[in-house]
């Protein structure tokens, strides 16, 4: 299986979640771990092939020159894997934003009829294509539209959490008269917006006036007591009491020892909700794996003539080869995460990993036929190598005893009747094998 099941990580917790984790998680591992008899994808009948014969007839056939010649021209044949990998590739920015006059379905349909029945793929992504361009005409706008959504959310968290020290820090590195507008119009916008937190927000600034006057007046010592005075008689006027109070927030100030029970709840919910999510994701891994192994192991060698050695290597080779293509599909990837989002918010339901199983598999199988013959291939051409290569080494020369009678080089077939037949120089051994 993919090691894209690895890629989410869990960022926060369903707003629904409220206890109950360990019964839902229970009934998801049940249906995930339920015995199944093993499922094999159904691959199309006509798998693509290169122009030439197949690799299986190939394999089949008696070796002959004719045969090897083919096998040459097929390695020379472009490789369907790097035909997927430049099919992933996408094109430059420049190219997707070049304004095209968009084709009507109608003249599609025209000259090929049968094109939206065979892919329906391509009219859901001819309609979607429409929306999206008349929202975001070019890639570049999308990326724009895409940044300033972060941003907005960044925004919103700061905002919520009471903290706006940054939004202003940023429009003033941007703008400094933008900030200084901001500054002028802060007062009268919060007044407009609440009176209640307008009052509040100036009698924080003549509580903080009043403590000053206070400490300036005993610094002076008994010329100061004009200054105490005059902060008494502010401090009566605005707040109509001669007993000074403190300035105290206006939102509602929580118990520290609260706050920490929280915390400490929310990071138990998260573990719990991680732990289930591990389970839940290798689960599915395991399930998607064994689908897939078995699949190629029932394509990888439909005639029968790969010993078992040679077929686990073809079949772990064209798993291998499928992870990679898959892991390549950033689109793919994508659409993957919205998924593992949407079950975590149901709180993986069986309907939500099923969705994220069958994305998987239904990706895997638009693959596997040209993953398993690439695999086939490669798989036969070796053991045809091998075999070429034993049939090359000549017979090794024959041992034994040497006829009698049998001529050799030194006598050129002659016999010896006496010993002045004999040449001279000739051994005993050589005169005796002749």
């Amino acid at each position: 299986m993919n090691r894209l099941f690895n890629r989410f990580t869990v960022m926060y917790a369903p707003a629904d979640t409220t206890g109950g984790a360990a019964e839902t998680s229970d009934e998801t591992f049940e249906l995930l771990n339920a015995e199944e008899e093993p499922e094999v994808l159904e691959l199309p009948k006509g798998a693509p092939k290169k122009e030439g014969k197949d690799d299986d007839e190939e394999g089949d056939e008696k070796e002959t020159d004719d045969t090897k010649d083919k096998d040459d021209e097929g390695e020379e044949e472009v490789d369907e894997l790097k035909e997927l990998e430049e099919e992933l590739k996408v094109p430059s920015e420049e190219e997707l934003d070049e304004l095209v006059t968009p084709v009507r379905r109608k003249e599609i349909l025209a000259k090929y009829p049968k094109l939206f029945k065979d892919f329906p793929y391509l009219e859901k992504a001819y309609y979607r294509e429409q929306q999206f361009t008349e929202l975001l005409p070019t890639v570049q706008d999308a990326k724009i539209a895409v940044e300033k959504a972060s941003i907005l959310d960044r925004t919103e968290h700061e905002v919520m959490s009471g903290d706006i020290s940054n939004i202003l820090l940023a429009a003033k590195q941007e703008n400094q008269e933008v900030f200084n507008r901001i500054a002028d119009n802060y007062l009268p916008a919060l007044r407009k917006v609440d009176q209640q937190a307008y009052y509040h927000v100036l009698g924080g600034v003549i509580k903080d006036t009043i403590i000053t006057m206070v400490k300036e007046s005993r610094a002076l010592g008994e010329q100061g007591a004009p200054l105490q005075a005059a902060a008494n008689i502010l401090n009566q006027f605005v707040f109509g009491s001669q007993n000074f109070q403190p300035h105290q927030p206006l939102a509602r100030k929580s118990d520290p020892a609260q706050q920490t029970r929280e915390q400490e709840y929310q990071e138990r919910e998260r573990e719990q909700i991680y732990t289930r999510f591990e389970g839940v994701r290798e689960d599915l891994q395991t399930k998607a794996d064994n689908v897939l192994k078995s699949t190629i192991d029932g394509h990888i060698d439909p005639n029968g003539t790969m010993t078992d050695y040679v077929k686990n290597h073809a079949t772990q080779e064209a798993f291998q080869n499928l992870e990679e293509l898959i892991g390549k599909d950033a689109r793919f990837r994508s659409l993957l995460d919205k998924l593992w989002e949407k079950a975590f918010q149901s709180n993986f339901d069986k309907p939500s990993t099923d969705r994220i199983k069958s994305a998987y598999l239904s990706k895997a199988k638009t693959l596997l036929p040209s993953v398993i013959q690439k695999a086939r291939r490669d798989a036969l051409k070796g053991r045809r190598a091998a075999s070429s290569s034993d049939s090359d080494e000549s017979p090794a020369p024959k041992k034994g005893p040497i006829t009698p009678g049998r001529s050799t080089p030194q006598t050129g077939g002659k016999t010896f009747k006496k010993a002045s037949d004999i040449p001279k120089g000739m051994s005993t051994l050589d005169v005796l094998n002749s």
